[in-house]
């Protein structure tokens, strides 16, 4: 039977106390065994440094960004867990584990919705030590920033990999030079460009020279090229940044994307013995069901066709022909992998029948099974992972004869790049051929 090879990512407000609290309660925290110890204040008595980030706003639900960090000296590590009392409306909460004895500091995060202006004291609690925090109520929101972009082209990009169809996530940034003017509270906006936008919020503290972070939200339509281009503006200054989105990693065993190619030869052989297979661009239909067009090319030029097809885990390829040995063409397609079936799992393809150099036969199958999965292998000094082998056995169905097996087969699918082994035996004149991928390119 002819067989061919196939390829395949904040805001300080510290004030005077100038009202009274008319409220004060604490909800109970309970602690257990592995409770980290320690106290809020200093060896002179003093409480140790604390800070109040974000911005609080009367009858405004407290963003994430509002957070209180108070400075605990550690003792004996373990679990904390905080809570200050509900004053106005809001309270300030903190969970974790705390690793390393001496100063470390503590967030904990506002919850609730202020509910007067003025300042706010909250007392804090950790273990005997008590410290006393002030938080301003902004009756309503202070006036936003003014800021200029500045030295756009040191503009510093975050770790992720813009991969297109995999949505971002928080490694997706994007730092921004600029020049505060008017400190106050800023949200940035960046339209989104294939799919992707940037955004953030937060509060400029002091008019000086600073960075602000953007994070992307959404996913990449399309792969580069060309590079994606954002515009940011603050009045009448603005940045340009680009980003490069990568086409996804193939997972396919048997890969289909357009220009994908391999070189395979003949161990053993001579250079002559070497088959490039590419994708095309084109797709034949058969039926109801579109085919990829795999050329098997010698100098460039076309001079056989692959005709495969996949859907989800299962690959098929559609024969066209009598194989040269055939009367009649067999013009149907066969299974050659389901990735999902597992070891020792099996199927067969029956081609009905036919005529072969002139003995008559009642029918052609071929049988495979799943012989490995998730297999690492080297050939050609190259190394693959999630390596599928599968076996199969073709045998013919002679009248008058019986079924005789006639070859057995080993394929070797490598996830992302395809064929990169194919041994076959003649079962009627026994001999061995062995091809190898010693090439590969995938998109």
């Amino acid at each position: 039977m002819k067989i061919f090879v196939h390829f395949f990512t904040i805001f300080l407000l510290t004030l005077a106390i100038t009202s009274c609290q008319k409220e004060l309660h604490f909800d109970s925290v309970i602690t257990s065994s592995g409770q980290a110890v320690g106290t809020l204040k200093s060896s002179s008595g003093n409480c140790l440094p604390n800070l109040v980030l974000g911005s609080y706003i009367k009858d405004s639900v407290l963003k994430p960004s509002a957070i209180i960090e108070v400075t605990a000296d550690i003792t004996s590590i373990g679990t904390y867990q905080i809570k200050s009392d509900t004053v106005a409306g809001f309270y300030f909460t903190g969970t974790g584990t705390v690793t390393r004895t001496g100063e470390n500091i503590i967030q904990l995060s506002a919850a609730g919705t202020p509910s007067s202006g003025g300042t706010k004291i909250f007392t804090i609690k950790f273990g005997t030590s008590i410290c006393k925090i002030i938080v301003f109520v902004d009756v309503t929101a202070p006036p936003n920033a003014a800021y200029t972009f500045t030295n756009c082209a040191g503009t510093i990009f975050g770790p992720g990999v813009y991969i297109a169809g995999n949505t971002v996530d928080a490694t997706h940034t994007v730092t921004l030079n600029v020049h505060v003017i008017t400190p106050g509270p800023y949200t940035i906006n960046v339209p989104a460009v294939n799919g992707v936008s940037f955004s953030g919020t937060g509060t400029f503290i002091a008019a000086t020279n600073t960075q602000v972070t953007l994070t992307a939200s959404g996913a990449p339509t399309v792969a580069s090229p060309p590079t994606y281009t954002y515009i940011v503006t603050s009045g009448t200054s603005s940045c340009a940044f680009s980003i490069t989105v990568a086409n996804p990693p193939n997972i396919d065993y048997v890969p289909q994307t357009n220009f994908s190619n391999w070189s395979s030869m003949l161990v053993g052989g001579t250079a002559a013995d070497t088959t490039y297979i590419q994708v095309s661009t084109n797709s034949k239909t058969f039926g109801t069901n579109s085919y990829k067009i795999f050329e098997i090319k010698n100098m460039g030029t076309p001079t056989d066709s692959v005709f495969n097809r996949k859907n989800g885990g299962l690959y098929y390829q559609y024969i066209d022909g009598n194989l040269g040995v055939l009367t009649n063409p067999i013009n149907k397609e066969y299974l050659v992998l389901d990735s999902n079936a597992a070891i020792n799992g099996t199927w067969t393809a029956n081609f009905g029948p036919n005529v072969a150099m002139g003995f008559p036969l009642s029918n052609i199958r071929v049988d495979a099974q799943i012989l490995a999965k998730g297999e690492t292998q080297t050939i050609a000094s190259t190394t693959y992972n999630n390596v599928i082998r599968v076996k199969y056995t073709y045998t013919a169905t002679v009248i008058g004869l019986g079924d005789i097996p006639v070859a057995e087969e080993q394929r070797w699918f490598a996830r992302g790049i395809g064929v990169i082994r194919s041994s076959i035996i003649n079962l009627i004149n026994p001999a061995t051929i062995v091809t190898e991928t010693i090439r590969t390119q995938v998109f």
